[in-house]
């Protein structure tokens, strides 16, 4: 699947519900983590999954006021998880 559909399906259900959906993000960090292995073997990420990347980071580590606290926790969790997923490319 599309990975910016992944992360699209992902973030409407987090700032439309203000809903953590473990599945959908499963989802994201699992290509992710494949799109990865890919990119590092080219040597280069393609600019649409950049955009997608730094789309989703920001849309995580922005936080919500409306977010409940366990929510809050996935969210940041998530942030830092995704943070360490992109290291792999170093």
């Amino acid at each position: 699947m599309d990975f910016s559909k992944l992360t699209d399906d992902f973030l409407i259900k987090l700032r439309m519900e203000n809903t953590f959906s473990t599945d959908n993000y499963e989802k994201v960090k699992s290509a992710l983590i494949h799109n990865v292995a890919e990119w590092k073997s080219y040597g280069s990420v393609p600019v649409k999954d950049v955009v997608d990347i730094v789309f989703l980071i920001d849309q995580l580590a922005g936080g919500s006021r409306f977010f409940d606290e366990e929510t809050t926790i996935k969210v940041e969790d998530a942030c830092i998880e995704i943070e360490d997923i992109i290291n792999n490319l170093i």
